[in-house]
């Protein structure tokens, strides 16, 4: 006859341990789980950090708030308003448009504007050739913007580098105060001696041209 009691005591010893073994391994497998949760938060958590620090960067160099301060302007009669004429002097009046410059560094005209060809979009208007004689060129008009710009350079006390008349009087500046541009040979070229970031602005209509050149001050 069994020992009804002994195998009782048996069965739940044995049923301890299974319980006990299972035990064990749920916790070695959470433990082994919640490890790599923490790995992967602390992870995610520097990942976080590092983009915050980055952003807060970025915002800084945003939020820098400048003040325009006018330093010069000079407004210049479109007396020839033919429309390829108007057309080359608006779209050097765009690629002028917000243009800076740093303290100390050189402004070139035609690296501003570039090639002036009519691969490049300019039209062919009337301009003068070495001689003084009226002829069709690619981007006739440009050197009115030039002109109008070098009088703005002037006013401003910029360091002017580089300037040529052109081979006859100009009417829409005052005398000997036109600047003629060809690229790849002739330039205006002026240095920014304010000691502070310069900014111009450039704007057109059918009659006339105007520049104006701003300090940009930081004001925080």
């Amino acid at each position: 006859m069994k020992n009804k009691d002994g195998s009782d005591i048996l069965a739940f010893v044995c049923t301890a341990i299974v319980i006990g073994i299972v035990i064990y391994i749920m916790y070695l497998f959470i433990g082994s789980n919640n490890k790599l949760n923490i790995n992967e938060i602390k992870d995610v958590k520097t990942n976080i950090d590092q983009k915050l620090n980055n952003d807060d960067t970025v915002n800084i160099e945003k939020e820098i708030i400048y003040e325009e301060i006018e330093i010069a302007s000079f407004t210049s009669t479109l007396y020839d308003n033919e429309e390829n004429r108007v057309f080359n002097i608006t779209k050097a009046c765009q690629s002028l448009n917000d243009t800076t410059i740093e303290p100390g560094q050189e402004f070139s005209f035609n690296d501003t504007i570039g090639p002036m060809g009519e691969e490049n979009g300019f039209l062919k208007a009337t301009g003068f050739d070495s001689e003084g004689k009226l002829i069709q060129v690619s981007a006739g008009g440009m050197c009115q913007v030039s002109s109008t710009l070098y009088n703005v350079a002037l006013l401003a006390n910029l360091e002017i580098t580089e300037r040529h008349p052109h081979s006859r009087r100009v009417y829409y500046v005052p005398a000997d105060k036109d600047a003629t541009v060809y690229y790849g040979s002739l330039d205006l070229r002026f240095v920014n001696n304010t000691g502070e970031k310069i900014k111009i602005t450039a704007a057109n209509d059918n009659y006339s041209v105007t520049i104006k050149m701003y300090k940009l001050k930081q004001s925080n």
